[in-house]
């Protein structure tokens, strides 16, 4: 029996949003190997195996494709979490998965080279480092902001200011730990339970004011 051989053709066509994606995920590591000033459409095309007119059918310039990057980093597990409108658990219980998947998406490694890429861009290329607040910090405290306010409204904690709670509870939880992660690059992602323990010591700091009701 003759043994059959492979086929040798053409790759398989990719969908447009399946092609999307493969540019996204090559472009991260451009951008994060090479900085926003040295990131170019040329090595972006390359990294992502297509050539620079297929690239350009998806994205006009590489601030596109940042955006596009920090887009879909909202449109995470993470953001589904925090806009659920009726999440399981007591109001203690809410606010303490929340924060704890806040600190976690924050410190975990591809987050934390973004975060490290806007800051060292921020004189050059400021609208990076707007880009990267606006996307994807902004939609993160927007969505916890809401998620605090909810909880408010129902009666299940005390607060005035939601907005205000919100920032301070995850700067409380993040301490230094983002700055470490920064001028660190070899540190690994966070310790799930330490973050647990963190997020549960500051809730029962915090408790007594919230009025956890539930």
């Amino acid at each position: 029996m003759t043994e059959e051989k492979p086929k040798i053709g053409r790759p398989p066509v990719l969908s447009c949003a399946e092609r999307t994606c493969q540019i996204l995920r090559a472009a991260e590591q451009v951008f994060v190997c090479h900085g926003y000033s040295g990131t170019t459409m040329d090595r972006i095309a390359c990294a992502a195996g297509m050539s620079k007119r297929t690239l350009y059918q998806h994205f006009p310039d590489k601030l596109a494709v940042l955006q596009g990057i920090l887009r879909a980093y909202d449109a995470g597990p993470l953001m589904e979490s925090l806009t659920d409108p009726d999440p399981p658990g007591s109001a203690r219980e809410i606010l303490h998965r929340s924060l704890v998947e806040i600190l976690r998406f924050l410190l975990c490694p591809a987050q934390v080279a973004l975060t490290r890429l806007a800051v060292s861009e921020a004189t050059a290329a400021p609208e990076v480092a707007r880009l990267f607040y606006d996307n994807a910090m902004g939609g993160l405290s927007a969505a916890f902001t809401r998620r605090i306010a909810g909880l408010a409204a129902q009666g299940r904690i005390r607060c005035s200011d939601a907005d205000w709670l919100g920032s301070s509870l995850v700067g409380c939880a993040l301490n230094r730990q983002l700055l470490r992660r920064l001028t660190h690059p070899e540190a690994g992602p966070p310790d799930v339970a330490e973050l647990e323990r963190r997020v549960s010591a500051l809730l029962d700091l915090v408790g007594p004011s919230l009025g956890f009701v539930d």
